[in-house]
C-alpha cells in the first residue's frame, strides 16, 4: 500500500507544482509537462496561455491526488486504503483530462482568431493622421437628441465640443 501511495503521491507533487507554475507563467515551453498542442507548441505566448488557463485544473488535480494518497496511507482497512489510493488517481487524471481540455479550447480559439486576423486584408493604419475637415456644424453631424434612443450625441466627439 506504501509503495502505490507514493507513486500518486509523486505524481500529484510533479502536477500540482507544474499548475503553480503555469498560472505563474513560470512554466517553460517543454514536451513533457502541460497542455501540447500544435498551436501552443508553435509559440511561447500561446503555451503559456493556454497552460495558464488550464493551471487551476492542474493544481485540482495535484490536490486531489495528494489527498487520495494521504487518505490511503491512513486508512485501517486495506479495502477502504485502495479506494481512497483509486479514487485519488481517477480524480487526478480527470483533472489533468479537464485541465487539457481547457487549454486545448483556448489554443484552438486562439488559432481561429489568428487566422481571422491573416485573412483580413491590408488596411493603412491611421492612427495620428489628422481628421478630414468637416464642414458642416457639429449639429448637423450627430443624430438629434430624440433620435436612435437619445443616446447617439452622448458618443459623439464632435456634440460635446461644438456645443
Amino acid at each position: 500500500m506504501i509503495v502505490p501511495a507514493l507513486v500518486l503521491t509523486l505524481a500529484a507533487l510533479v502536477v500540482g507544482v507544474a499548475g503553480v507554475l503555469a498560472s505563474a507563467h513560470r512554466l517553460p515551453r517543454n514536451r513533457v509537462l502541460g497542455v501540447r498542442t500544435t498551436w501552443t507548441m508553435s509559440s511561447v505566448a500561446a503555451f503559456r496561455r493556454a497552460n495558464r488557463a488550464a493551471a487551476p485544473a492542474f493544481v485540482a488535480a495535484g490536490v486531489v491526488g495528494l489527498a487520495g494518497a494521504v487518505a490511503a496511507v491512513m486508512a485501517a482497512s486495506t479495502v477502504s486504503g485502495v479506494t481512497m489510493l483509486v479514487l485519488g488517481a481517477v480524480g487526478l487524471v480527470g483533472l489533468l483530462g479537464v485541465g487539457g481540455v481547457v487549454g486545448s479550447r483556448i489554443a484552438v480559439a486562439e488559432e481561429a482568431e489568428h487566422a481571422a486576423f491573416a485573412a483580413m486584408p491590408p488596411t493603412p493604419c491611421t492612427a495620428g493622421a489628422p481628421e478630414p475637415p468637416v464642414d458642416e456644424p457639429a449639429d448637423a453631424t450627430c443624430a438629434p437628441a430624440g433620435a436612435c434612443g437619445g443616446g447617439a450625441c452622448a458618443i459623439c466627439p464632435r456634440a460635446s465640443s461644438g456645443a
